[in-house]
Order: C-alpha cells, then sequence, then structure tokens
C-alpha cells in the first residue's frame, strides 16, 4: 500500500525540535544591526547582588554616551561629532530589555578605557532574606527563606 505511513511518535518529536531550533535561529538572525563603525559586543554577568554589564566603546568620549531608562527599557546611545579633519561622524545605538527582577532607578554607570560598565541591582523584593524561627524550649534558629536547613 503506497501512501500510508506509519505513525512515529519519535519523528514528532524530532520535528517539534527542529521547529524549535529553527525559531531560536530566526530570531537571532533577525535582531537589527548595530549602527557603530566598529562592532561591539557587550558582556553580561551576573552576582548575588544583581547584573554586571560591560560593553567595549573603543574612542567613544563618555562625554557622547547617552543612557536612557524608560520602565524595561534601557536605551544606549553615543555620537560622536564631526572631527576638524572631516572624519564621519560615529553612532552607537543599543536598546536592551531589562528584566523585572532588577531594579533600573538603581542604575549606575561608570567609563573606563573605553568600556562601559553598567550595575543593576536586584529589587529589595526579590533579594533572599533570612527568617528567624522561635523554638520552643530552646534557642531560636535562623532559616534562609527558600531554604530548608537549620543555621
Amino acid at each position: 500500500m503506497f501512501g500510508l505511513r506509519r505513525f512515529s511518535p519519535f519523528d514528532d518529536i524530532f520535528g517539534i525540535q527542529q521547529d524549535v531550533d529553527r525559531a531560536f535561529n530566526q530570531f537571532w538572525s533577525d535582531l537589527p544591526a548595530r549602527t557603530a563603525a566598529a562592532r561591539s559586543d557587550f558582556q553580561v554577568t551576573t552576582a548575588d547582588d544583581g547584573w554586571r554589564i560591560n560593553l567595549p566603546l573603543p574612542g567613544i568620549d563618555p562625554q557622547y554616551i547617552n543612557l536612557e531608562v524608560a520602565g524595561d527599557t534601557l536605551s544606549i546611545r553615543a555620537e560622536v561629532p564631526e572631527g576638524e579633519k572631516g572624519a564621519p561622524v560615529l553612532r552607537y545605538e543599543q536598546t536592551l530589555t531589562v528584566p523585572d527582577f532588577l531594579d533600573t532607578g538603581k542604575l549606575m554607570a561608570s567609563h573606563n578605557h573605553g568600556m562601559l560598565q553598567l550595575t543593576l541591582p536586584l529589587r529589595e523584593s526579590v533579594k533572599p532574606r533570612k527568617v528567624q524561627i522561635e523554638s520552643k524550649g530552646g534557642e531560636p534558629k535562623v532559616l534562609a527563606a527558600g531554604s530548608g536547613a537549620a543555621r
């Protein structure tokens, strides 16, 4: 019997995986190109107290860098005016969506040797806190919120 195909759940699972891979690849390839003359990749590192973002901006004086926060969106813009010798204007623009658990109101920025360093602390509501439990007939025990081990 031609045209009949046996049902295989594994084929469906692998098909879904291929669809998800295709969606992720399309997402990353469709991101807008950066407008800076040099390619600029930023690095995000996490710490117990928040996130740190390092963004290389070589050759751009910090006076030409503008940071704007609107809701959960952080916009980084830099525009270097035309030089005396008629050098072209250098423009850079990057927009990041900041997760809700980071506090954009306490954003700190510094610039050192062509590296823009941004620090976004965690919101107080998501920081772990210690809860004291009173023990009847003994000393109080302190437990870290979210863990089950006594300290």
